[in-house]
């Protein structure tokens, strides 16, 4: 996509400031520099109360959140925050990858 509200792929790169891995890209023609660190609900809440911005990352690079992109299910991928040097992202605001594993009850086992 060309012209003001291009949207371009991510590239990772080096914060100058603090020497921290982030990636870089045009969100709907808004320069935009995110954390690696997905988030989750708790993580992103936490973010916008911080006065940072939120992404979903794309395979057609980073979409800017707001209100009803948050509230809707159409974009999938990724949580990422603007990029604030030396602000870890706690365990409990960190997005997981893998579901959990439960026990199996003694009624889900196979009858051989």
């Amino acid at each position: 996509m060309t012209g003001p509200l291009a949207t371009t792929p991510v590239k990772p790169s080096i914060h100058a400031r603090c020497g921290a891995t982030v990636l870089t890209g045009h969100a709907e023609g808004l320069r935009a520099r995110v954390d690696l660190t997905p988030l989750n609900r708790v993580g992103e809440i936490h973010a916008l109360i911080a006065g940072l911005q939120t992404y979903t990352l794309t395979r057609g690079g980073l979409v800017h959140r707001d209100a009803g992109r948050i509230a809707g299910t159409a974009l999938t991928g990724p949580v990422l925050a603007e990029h604030a040097c030396h602000r870890p992202v706690p365990a409990d605001q960190r997005a997981t990858t893998t579901q959990p594993v439960l026990p199996a009850a003694a009624s889900d086992k196979p009858a051989y």
